[in-house]
């Protein structure tokens, strides 16, 4: 049983192919033509001014937040500085009080010995601070009650220096 819808005369000849693609590939073909690029100069130098403000802004800001990292950590390393020159300049100190004890006389050996006292709970405070600043941050808070425990130990030491004067 044949279901074809045409019958094989129906069916264009090789020909009649030929001829019938030639004509539908002639009428695709289209002619080029050189495209013309018409722009709008003013939009064109507005854009290009509009960049170039924008790639300045950038670079602003990227400098800037560059500057303002940089001067956070040259001032978290100026305080570290600080804070080591103090430990060592203290750790030197700390030699002080059991001589200036041994050489004290009755009387101003106890005074001498509560002013030592003094330091070493200073010390301590001073531990306590660094070591919650590691640990939670630092503020300006810890940091100016850090600074004054240090003054306050080295007037303790001035205190032992002068009151070892005063007893020669």
């Amino acid at each position: 049983m044949d279901n074809s819808f045409y019958n094989p005369s129906d069916h264009p000849s090789s020909f009649e192919k030929k001829a019938m693609w030639n004509n539908i590939s002639s009428s695709l073909e289209h002619k080029k033509e050189p495209k013309i690029i018409n722009l709008h100069w003013r939009s064109f130098w507005i854009g290009n001014a509009a960049a170039v403000i924008v790639a300045f802004a950038l670079i602003g800001v990227f400098s800037m937040s560059n500057e303002f990292w940089d001067s956070s950590s040259r001032q978290n390393n100026s305080d570290e500085q600080v804070y080591e020159t103090l430990n060592t300049a203290t750790d030197k100190l700390r030699e002080l009080p059991p001589l200036l004890i041994d050489q004290a006389s009755e009387p101003n050996k106890s005074s001498l010995e509560s002013t030592a006292l003094a330091i070493e709970e200073i010390d301590r405070l001073i531990d306590e601070i660094k070591e919650d600043m590691l640990i939670n941050g630092e503020t300006p808070v810890k940091r100016n009650n850090l600074k004054r425990l240090y003054a306050t130990k080295l007037d303790f030491y001035k205190e032992l220096l002068l009151n070892e004067d005063t007893q020669s």
